[in-house]
This record gives C-alpha cells, sequence and structure tokens, in this order.
C-alpha cells in the first residue's frame, strides 16, 4: 500500500499516460551500467536549474527529491525525476536520454548525460 504522503497517492501526480516517453541511447545504457559498478545504484533528478537539458546523476538517496517532483520512469534501472518546471520547459514529444562527447573524466558522474527532445 503506497504511503499516504507518496504524491501518487494524494492525486497530485499527472497520469502517468500524460507524459512524455522516456529512452535511452545504447551510449546512455552502458554509461549507466559503467558508473553503477563504480558507485551503486543510482537515480537521476532533472531540475530547472542550470541548463535544462541535462539532468544529474548520482547514487539513490542522495539528490533532495521535491514531493512536486514527477517520476518520468526508469532508465537502466534508475529511477528518473524530474521538476515540473524542467518538463514544462522541455514541452511536448518523446524524450531521450544520451550522453555528452567525452570531457574529462570519463568515468565521473557530473555532466556526462543530455535529454533530447524526439519528435514534436
Amino acid at each position: 500500500m503506497p504511503h499516504p504522503s507518496d504524491p501518487y497517492c494524494l492525486g497530485l501526480m499527472p497520469d502517468p499516460s500524460e507524459l512524455p516517453a522516456l529512452a535511452a541511447s545504447v551510449d546512455a545504457v552502458m554509461l549507466i551500467i559503467r558508473l553503477s559498478a563504480r558507485y551503486g545504484p543510482l537515480m537521476f533528478l532533472h531540475d530547472a536549474t542550470g541548463d535544462v537539458l541535462q539532468p544529474r546523476c548520482r547514487p539513490v538517496g542522495s539528490l533532495p527529491v521535491d514531493d512536486h517532483d514527477i517520476k518520468l520512469g526508469e532508465v537502466a534501472g534508475c529511477e528518473y525525476w524530474i521538476a515540473p518546471s524542467a518538463l514544462d520547459q522541455l514541452g511536448s514529444g518523446a524524450l531521450l536520454l544520451d550522453v555528452l562527447e567525452e570531457r574529462g573524466d570519463a568515468t565521473g558522474l557530473a555532466g556526462r548525460f543530455v535529454l533530447r527532445k524526439v519528435g514534436n
């Protein structure tokens, strides 16, 4: 049974059928597997601070998920959370989690992923 403070239980979350589809490139999945082997289970949090197209990836529990954040889906076993304002900025259409070109520490968590719009 969901916890009473669970936003889904309270009816605060949008209907999942209204959310854009989330997919991942092969490169993103492979990077998640490598990073998970090094850092343990990971999660994504995409908020409207900084670059709207670049989510943060960190070990599970190290990113504060707000009550209003939306679970967009899972990628390679990692929950992908997004702030409503970031979702509004991205607009409609499917979304693809991809990898930026190699920069600096190729095994680090910071600045490695990008969310690309696909379609509309």
